[in-house]
Formats: structure tokens, C-alpha cells, sequence
């Protein structure tokens, strides 16, 4: 996952969040999914990034 899609995704999970009554931190919870997501395709597309 490059940066660039994670931002737009944060952005994406962060609005509906805003939406739900039950989500105390639509931030928090919208760094969360984005997460999982990019833990999850880490195996999948052998992606590394150097500084």
C-alpha cells in the first residue's frame, strides 16, 4: 500500500465514522481500519519503503 492510497482511505474511513452514533473517535477508529487493511496486504504485495 503506498501512501498515498492509505491517506485517501483514512480520509474515506474517517468520514463514514463521522457518521456512526456509536463511534466515540472517528479518528481513532478510521486509523484503525486503515491499519488492519495495510497490516493485512503487507504479506501480499511485498512492498518496502526506503527513507
Amino acid at each position: 500500500m503506498t501512501l498515498e492510497k492509505a491517506i485517501d482511505m483514512l480520509k474515506k474511513e474517517y468520514e463514514l465514522a463521522k457518521k456512526q452514533g456509536y463511534i466515540r473517535n472517528p479518528l481513532a477508529w478510521a486509523l484503525y481500519q486503515v491499519w488492519r487493511a495495510a497490516d493485512r496486504m503487507k504479506g501480499e504485495n511485498h512492498e518496502t519503503q526506503k527513507d
